[in-house]
C-alpha cells in the first residue's frame, strides 16, 4: 500500500475516533421524546463558519414517517482554534441521500499493522440508523441559512461510521 493512502485512511479513522469521544461525552442518548431544536442565540451565530457544507455528531432521534432525523452536531466556528459548539439539527432525507454505513477496524487492531486496512461499506436506509450513532452529515448546498433559521437541512449524503 503506498504511504499516502495509508496515511489518509489513519487519518480518516483518527477523525472519527475524536468523533466518536466527543459524542460518548455527554453520556445516554436522548429519547426522540424529549429532543427539541432551538435557534442558535445571536452571540453564536455571529462566532459560526459562514459557510458549511456538513456536520458530524449523533443521533439522537429518528422521525421515518417525516424522513427527518435529529442530531447533536458540532458546529465549527469562523475561528478554527475555537471549540465547534454542540447544537441540535434537524436533518431531512429525501430520494436523492445516500446513506452508508461504513465499517473500520477499531485503533486497537492497526497497532503493528503491516496488511492494508478493509473498509467495510454498505448503503442503508433511514430505518437502519440507531439512537446513539454517531455519523457525517453533508449537503450539497450552504447549510448556514438552516441553522440561522432553524429550519431542516437536506442531506446528500449521509455516513454512519462504525468501528469493529
Amino acid at each position: 500500500m503506498k504511504p499516502g493512502i495509508l496515511i489518509a485512511v489513519i487519518a480518516v479513522l483518527v477523525v472519527g475516533v475524536v468523533v466518536v469521544i466527543i459524542g460518548t461525552l455527554k453520556g445516554p442518548s436522548t429519547s426522540p421524546a424529549t429532543t427539541k431544536t432551538e435557534t442558535l442565540g445571536e452571540s453564536s451565530l455571529t462566532e459560526i463558519a459562514k459557510d458549511i457544507v456538513s456536520v458530524s455528531g449523533k443521533v439522537l432521534s429518528i422521525n421515518k414517517n417525516k424522513n427527518e432525523i435529529v442530531v447533536e452536531a458540532l458546529i465549527a466556528m469562523k475561528d478554527i482554534t475555537k471549540e465547534p459548539i454542540k447544537h441540535n439539527v434537524v436533518v431531512a432525507i429525501n430520494d436523492k441521500t445516500i446513506i452508508k454505513r461504513v465499517t473500520y477496524p477499531s485503533p486497537e487492531k492497526l497497532v503493528g499493522l503491516t496488511e492494508p486496512v478493509e473498509i467495510k461499506e454498505s448503503v442503508i436506509k433511514i430505518g437502519d440508523l440507531k439512537i446513539g450513532e454517531v455519523l457525517d452529515v453533508r449537503s450539497n448546498i450552504n447549510i448556514y441559512d438552516s441553522l440561522k433559521n432553524n429550519t431542516p437541512l437536506t442531506a446528500s449524503t449521509i455516513d454512519v461510521s462504525i468501528y469493529e
